[in-house]
């Protein structure tokens, strides 16, 4: 009974608007309260925001989300997209597939999609619209496309699955190469199709010749020094994840100051003002969904729930199938991050249970939460994208529906395939 009205006081918070975070651990309280008393609370309560705070691995985040900022502040992403034009550009909807390259790129040295798709609807989504693309396809590839910086990593998503995992956050890094890269190779090819049956959708552009082309790729070596030295370091064990994501944060400042000359001061104090936003969010929803957890803790209902699920006798790939639409619902309502940390002290020992490979199943899970960057009504990078492109909300929504059914083909094609993720083992 006191497990249903916490839940129903939480469903009630969300609904009033209350941010996630403070939701989560103002329910946290009253049901550690309502089961332990007053002495469990303020034990709890006293210990619980600086112990699953002051992580070591934890600062990596701020450093991540601190080099996304920058990079999306600086013209990189524009040299990137003009690049990929040269090689791209004369596909059938080829500028959009440039802009999908831009974005794959740009999420192997940001790990923020928030980050990512603001700096893709500044220039890749302009430089659509002027080539006479329309402006679903446009925006759609832009607040899809964005997505890829979670997947591709770093990612911020991945080091809060390592760590309340206690899996290996360089290893989930490898493992989400491939499908990172199988992603943005879906979007291209949803791309095509779109171009070739929608009449006016997408003109073609001009063929580079070669020379042009590799002469384009001088654009990018600061998005492959930084992809060196943030994965390369970190696969070959030079440096921890915390180190890898001070070097990229320090390399995206240089690189931005490089660029940008006279106006590197400004963007790196908004870069800065964002990034403890960013943060102060991330730490605000890890400590109250810890509260939370807690809380569930207390009532045995992890246990009670695994109990259940062992004496029910379904297959487990029926339970995991379950799993993945309830993690879909999910995200059309809730931050992926609040999932993660809510959810997995629930379903994790579940996924160990039935054997499942961790690994696997943070990639897959990683894939999954993903979608709900585009689905309504949270859809947070359909919402960045309209707001900096001024394209009305429901036109981004519905520009990025073929989009959400690539991703299904694809996460379809994770579960099928292990190895595409397994292969780092």
């Amino acid at each position: 009974m006191t497990v249903t009205l916490v839940l129903v006081l939480l469903a009630v918070l969300l609904l009033l608007g209350m941010p996630i975070g403070f939701a989560m651990g103002l329910t946290g309280v009253v049901g550690i309260y309502a089961v332990g008393g007053v002495d469990t609370l303020m034990g709890i309560v006293a210990a619980t925001p600086y112990r699953q705070s002051a992580s070591w691995i934890l600062t990596a985040i701020p450093l991540f989300v601190l080099m996304a900022e920058m990079l999306a502040s600086s013209r990189i992403t524009s040299d990137l997209f003009s690049a990929m034009n040269r090689w791209v550009g004369h596909l059938p909807g080829g500028l959009a597939i440039a802009g999908v390259l831009a974005a794959a790129g740009l999420g192997a040295v940001s790990g923020s999609s928030t980050a990512a798709t603001a700096a893709l609807s500044k220039s890749v989504a302009p430089e659509l619209l002027r080539a006479g693309y329309s402006r679903g396809l446009a925006i759609g590839t832009v607040a899809s496309a964005g997505t890829l910086a979670i997947m591709i990593p770093p990612s911020v998503i991945m080091v809060i699955y390592g760590i309340l995992t206690e899996t290996s956050v360089g290893q989930l890094f490898v493992a989400g190469i491939v499908p990172g890269l199988i992603t943005a190779g879906a979007y291209a090819a949803t791309i095509v199709v779109w171009a070739k049956h929608v009449p006016g959708a997408a003109p073609r552009a001009q063929r580079y010749s070669w020379h042009e082309r590799f002469v384009s790729l001088r654009g990018i070596w600061p998005m492959l020094v930084l992809f060196v030295l943030v994965i390369g370091g970190l696969y070959s064990g030079i440096v921890t994840v915390t180190e890898s994501a001070a070097v990229g944060a320090a390399g995206a400042i240089l690189l931005g100051f490089w660029f940008l000359r006279g106006q590197c001061w400004p963007a790196l104090r908004a870069a800065l003002a964002r990034t403890v936003g960013t943060t102060a969010m991330i730490f605000t929803i890890i400590i109250g969904a810890h509260l939370f957890g807690y809380f569930m803790t207390l009532t045995g209902v992890p246990q009670a729930l695994l109990s259940y699920v062992d004496g029910l006798g379904i297959a487990p790939w029926i339970i995991f199938s379950l799993m993945i639409l309830v993690y879909l619902v999910l995200g059309c309502f809730m931050d992926q991050l609040a999932i993660l940390v809510l959810t997995l002290p629930i379903v994790f020992p579940m996924i160990l249970r039935f054997g499942y490979d961790p690994i696997w199943f943070g990639i897959v899970l990683t894939k999954t939460v993903e979608i709900g960057l585009m689905t309504p009504p949270m859809g947070m990078n359909c919402f960045v994208a309209s707001s900096i492109s001024k394209i009305p909300l429901s036109q981004v929504f519905r520009g990025v529906t073929p989009f959400i059914g690539a991703e299904l083909v694809t996460i379809a094609l994770l579960i099928s395939v292990p190895q595409l993720v397994l292969w780092v083992r």
